[in-house]
């Protein structure tokens, strides 16, 4: 399991930032969010990888 981690004071630059990564990356899947709040958000996406030969 892998983790990818997000950090921002502003939730819309955040917002667009988690979009953007969940977009780039949709072959992942995602086992659990969270969410922590305080001066900054910080949201933690674990998520699993596929299991495939890499190709090349």
């Amino acid at each position: 399991m892998n983790v990818k981690i997000f950090t921002s004071p502003d939730p819309r630059i955040l917002e667009k930032e988690i979009n953007q990564w969940l977009e780039d990356n949709s072959w992942v899947k995602v086992v659990n969010i969270a969410q922590s709040t305080g001066s900054t958000t910080v949201i933690s996406i674990w998520y699993n990888e596929p299991n495939v030969p890499i190709l090349g």
